[in-house]
């Protein structure tokens, strides 16, 4: 007999055939059932859903709050409700009985979200139940969890509460380790070799790409100065702090101009020793970088040794591949001291005045905190640390940072220990120990985490410290990778792009309504947010739909209005269509760009509500329209210039391959305040590459203002434009790359004219300003001009001396 003729029922037989099914492919199984089971709960809690807010939730909220797996993971749009669906997935577990509100943890990273999650619950679930929730930040939490162990709950550091006094406090470090001997020595090896990451010259495509590697970075000497190179500002730094006195740049003692050639400026001149330094950029095998004309470079060479050959003055040489080879500064000791030049390291004293002044203190103390807060967030140890930093592609100077920052957090941490006080991440990290080790049993069964994206690896690991603590507890985490915009706090977006590696097996839903934005804002938004592959991709959708673009670019040419007039003309015009009166949210990515004209601001304007943020602080909110202000290029343009430090790489958990990844998260939660309109300004110079990219990247956006006239590219360096100068000393119009000092590249005004830019145009040149015809030089890419010769007029060429091209004015072309 067969075992389904054993068996006595139909029953019986389908309990076994379900079973086998389990057993062959438990996945799906499971899959069917959770389906069936939301299915169901969307039908039986549909009145609850339908009331538990002031308006019905959707269906894509109500499925959120449905699924019910062991994990959950929520990917919320700017504006969708994820307040709404976390409140209601509190009322929820507890209306269905599925959870006691003491078993509710709502974990919220600020206190103003706590508070006004408290308030939500009291509000749509009653007091008796909100009551009974517990909501809390993590750093409260952890407080609590450390105080019902050891009975006493620890004191919070001042610095841990307030970002001023947490600088200022590392500040007065990295002085005092200047003061010290020993470490004094690590710190000036920092700020001398290390204080950018190095690229060579040959691995870029043109100078532009170099300029700008160097502009990104801040490279400038310890005295100010903008020097051409990484590695002319390494010996600038090593014969400042040595106390040998030089010139950078200064014109030879010999006349060597010509009518054609500048006076000839060797980059450095030891006046006190009659000593010349010229640093030539070349390898090993001699060659230069690709893009460098090298015949030419190594003619120039030659000419400069022939000067000072000829002239009786002393040349000392050094070249890149030195760098390469990390013997640039121990050879240049050698050669200095060949010629009787002593080193005499200046005072510390003086060293910390000049950092101060030339402004590297802050920058290097900013760099302290943020790698501070990301090493006791992450829980690294300086071992795994060194074994990062030696796999760290900037290997060498991830080892001369970790050898300056290990004594800074050492004094910091004693700080906090003679104060008898812990900073947040001691907190969280005391509280997880605690839990890891049994010392605390989480009674909650159900942890609800909102704006997950701002989430650190220490406080993940409590995280789950409290979930491995409670047999059968579950986890409901809210977040928007696309608003990660903390780093420098300590957040990492990769805890939530790794949710499955750090808290197993989960159920993803997704909030991709909009109730804010308009179509034509979100979609924009979307665009710009996902250039950036490694974001979570989700399909956004909106509830308001407008006709007229959403998002409004304007550009500072030489219009009558400034731009911020004329957004907020268009703004009152726009609003005047609704009703009336509108918010009007100003916005920028720097504290100093606050308009200080806010009160005239406000009469001018009586119908629109003004008010101001950094972009930071506008997280959360919205307004009718936005105006995002600064969007220009520059060290504090937007995006940011100052780039962040790779080194942040050894202590981050992953580490951000696309270029200003945060800075376009943080564009983006600038424009999605808006729900009506948002307007970005470049209103205080060149347009930013973010704007650029608006402009020219196939987005919905609307262009005003009166943009400038399209500019020529530098054809030296390729990423600088031409741009319109006047010698001071002879009055005559010429044409300067907007790269300069670091590219010297000029091109002479029109001969018609004598004030436009000749641009190319077929065979002949074509004036930009006057359109008058001139001829090509037929050896180059030069134009040719009437010159005075020994024999009268002539026609020559733009790029002489370089090129030497003449033609006698009767062959002129017709």
């Amino acid at each position: 007999m067969h075992w389904p003729e054993a068996l006595s029922s139909t029953e019986e037989v389908q309990l076994l055939q379900d079973a086998l099914s389990f057993l062959e492919a438990p996945d799906d199984t499971r899959t069917k059932a959770n389906a069936a089971f939301v299915a169901n709960e969307l039908v039986r809690s549909r009145k609850f859903f339908d009331t538990v807010e002031a308006r019905p939730l959707t269906e894509e909220q109500r499925r959120a709050v449905a699924v019910d797996d062991r994990r959950n993971l929520v990917v919320a749009a700017a504006g969708s409700g994820k307040t709404s669906v976390i409140v209601a997935k509190a009322g929820w577990l507890v209306q269905r009985g599925y959870r006691k509100p003491s078993e509710l943890l709502l974990l919220a990273f600020a206190r103003d979200a706590c508070k006004e999650m408290e308030e939500r619950l009291g509000k749509r679930l009653g007091n008796a139940v909100a009551g009974a929730v517990t909501v809390r930040t993590f750093h409260s939490l952890g407080m609590a969890i450390i105080g019902e162990v050891e009975g006493k709950r620890p004191t919070l550091a001042a610095a841990a509460e307030n970002d001023r006094k947490f600088f200022d406090l590392l500040k007065g470090i990295v002085a005092g380790l200047l003061a010290d001997h020993r470490l004094s020595v690590v710190l000036r090896e920092w700020f001398q070799n290390e204080f950018a990451p190095y690229k060579s010259e040959h691995e870029f495509k043109h100078w532009g790409e170099y300029y700008a590697y160097i502009r990104k970075f801040g490279i400038r000497s310890l005295k100010g100065e903008a020097v051409r190179s990484f590695e002319e500002c390494e010996i600038a730094n090593f014969l400042y702090l040595n106390g040998v006195a030089y010139e950078y740049e200064a014109p030879y003692e010999h006349e060597m101009a010509t009518s054609e050639k500048r006076q000839y400026k060797p980059d450095f001149h030891l006046p006190e020793h009659g000593i010349y330094i010229e640093h030539f950029g070349i390898n090993a095998a001699g060659n230069t970088a690709s893009f460098v004309d090298e015949k030419e470079y190594l003619r120039g060479m030659e000419w400069k040794r022939n000067v000072h050959a000829e002239r009786g003055t002393t040349l000392i040489e050094t070249f890149s591949h030195e760098h390469t080879d990390g013997r640039l500064l121990r050879n240049l000791e050698e050669k200095l001291a060949t010629h009787g030049v002593t080193l005499s390291p200046i005072p510390h004293e003086e060293i910390f005045m000049t950092l101060k002044r030339e402004g590297r203190i802050n920058p290097f103390t900013q760099l302290v905190a943020t790698f501070l807060q990301h090493f006791k967030g992450s829980r690294l140890s300086f071992p795994a640390l060194a074994e990062r930093a030696g796999a760290h592609r900037h290997r060498e100077r991830s080892r001369a940072f970790l050898a300056v920052f290990q004594p800074i957090f050492e004094r910091y941490q004693e700080t906090l220990a003679r104060s008898g006080e812990i900073d947040f991440h001691d907190m969280i990290n005391r509280a997880t120990d605690l839990v890891e080790a049994g010392r605390y049993r989480s009674p909650f069964r159900y942890i609800l985490v909102d704006e997950f994206q701002d989430i650190s690896p220490a406080r993940a690991r409590l995280l789950k410290a409290l979930l491995d603590s409670s047999q059968g507890s579950q986890l409901f985490a809210v977040g928007d990778d696309w608003q990660a915009i903390y780093r420098f706090g300590g957040s990492d977006i990769a805890v939530m792009r790794e949710f499955g590696y750090r808290f197993g097996a989960f159920a993803r839903s997704d909030l991709a309504t909009t109730f804010r934005c308009a179509d034509r804002i979100a979609s924009v938004a979307t665009d710009f947010v996902l250039r950036n592959p490694e974001q979570i991709r989700k399909a956004v959708r909106t509830t308001r739909k407008a006709k007229l673009p959403g998002v409004h670019v304007g550009l500072l040419g030489e219009q009558e209005l400034p731009l911020l007039k004329e957004a907020l003309e268009r703004i009152a015009e726009d609003a005047s269509r609704h009703d009336g009166m509108a918010d009007v949210l100003l916005l920028s990515r720097y504290r100093h760009l606050r308009p200080r004209n806010m009160s005239v601001l406000q009469k001018q304007y009586p119908s629109l509500r003004f008010d101001w943020k950094t972009i930071h602080r506008s997280k959360g909110l919205e307004a009718d329209y936005v105006v995002v202000i600064g969007l220009c290029s520059g060290k504090y343009g937007f995006p940011a210039e100052i780039a962040d430090d790779p080194l942040l790489d050894l202590v981050l958990s992953a580490a951000e391959d696309h270029p200003n990844a945060e800075e376009r998260r943080l564009l983006y939660v600038a424009i999605t305040r808006a729900r009506r309109q948002a307007f970005l300004l470049a209103d205080s110079g060149p347009p930013s590459e973010f704007v650029t990219e608006l402009l020219n990247g196939g987005y919905d956006v609307e262009v005003f203002g009166r943009p400038p006239e399209a500019e020529t590219s530098c054809p030296r360096c390729i990423d600088g434009f031409l741009r319109r100068r006047e010698n001071a000393r002879h009055g005559h119009v010429f044409y300067g790359c907007s790269n300069y000092p670091l590219c010297e590249h000029t091109e002479r005004a029109c001969p018609l004219c004598t004030t436009g830019l000749p641009l190319r145009s077929g065979e002949r040149y074509l004036c930009r300003d006057c359109g008058g015809m001139i001829d090509c030089c037929p050896d180059c890419d030069g134009w040719l001009g009437t010159r005075m010769g020994r024999y009268g007029r002539f026609l020559g060429c733009s790029n002489y001396p370089d090129c030497n091209y003449t033609r006698n004015l009767r062959h002129r072309k017709g």
